[in-house]
């Protein structure tokens, strides 16, 4: 391992302890490494094999690894890397658990038309997965999605890791993109039981829409967290703020003591 390795590592562990997930730009990260851009770049190349940190056009570096930040433990989950919630719940070795799966077939409404590209009244799936985190509920994640891809039935059997994920290797459909709409509401009732939480407790709510090829959305979600145990974080560079570009945001689980 090089000095140019050592130094961005040390950097990558301070910016998690900060809730930070993009790295600066490579000028920057030169000046703040001492490398010349050829090292510099090596050791990202180095980084990014071992799965820390992913680099994308027009977006910059982020990085991936999942990390213990210093705000009593948390976990920093970055959104924009359209990341399972059981795959970095599992990679950061947290205690997590499924506690409740249920799949149903419905029928397409007009937001399932428009999102979806299906037509009003075809079959879609209606998925619902309720998490505990360390003993406790945390969330309850509900995605609709088309019942049929390029003319197959979806395997909806096999839905049993989270959305991405069986997309990814049941269905072979390659996420591009995420749009996400971030909310607050009270609990109902129906959420107050399933999280474990009063009734007109707040919650968090994340709507979002899954994108590979094409212009429909290959699935729709709602997230539900609760705000005690689940929580949002946000930062922006202002270099990219200059440009219109989006800052990141990533999820952030807290611990039992918190």
């Amino acid at each position: 391992m090089d000095e140019a390795e050592v130094k961005l590592r040390a950097l990558i562990a301070e910016y998690q302890r900060t809730g930070v997930t993009r790295l600066p730009p490579e000028q920057r990260l030169c000046e703040l490494v001492g490398a010349s851009r050829s090292t510099l770049r090596d050791a990202l190349s180095r980084l990014e094999a071992a799965g820390e940190i992913v680099r994308r056009r027009r977006v910059g570096t982020l990085i991936t690894a999942p990390a213990r930040a210093a705000h009593a433990g948390s976990l920093a989950y970055p959104v924009d890397l359209i990341l399972s919630l059981s795959d970095f719940l599992a990679e950061a070795g947290a205690d997590y658990a499924v506690r409740a799966v249920n799949i149903a077939r419905e029928t397409a409404d007009d937001d399932d038309a428009a999102l979806l590209g299906v037509a009003r009244g075809e079959a879609v799936y209606r998925a619902v997965r309720l998490y505990e985190v360390e003993g406790r509920a945390a969330a309850r994640l509900e995605h609709r999605l088309p019942g049929a891809f390029d003319g197959q039935p979806v395997r909806i059997n096999a839905l049993t890791d989270g959305i991405t994920t069986f997309l990814r290797e049941t269905e072979n459909i390659r996420l591009t993109r995420s749009d996400h709409t971030i909310t607050a509401e009270a609990a109902t009732e129906t959420l107050a039981g399933e999280l474990d939480v009063a009734v007109g407790a707040p919650l968090l709510v994340i709507d979002c829409q899954l994108y590979a090829a094409g212009p429909y959305a290959v699935a729709t979600g709602r997230l539900v967290f609760r705000p005690d145990v689940l929580c949002l974080t946000a930062s922006a560079d202002p270099a990219l703020s200059a440009h219109r570009q989006s800052g990141t945001f990533g999820l952030t689980a807290l611990t039992a003591g918190r």
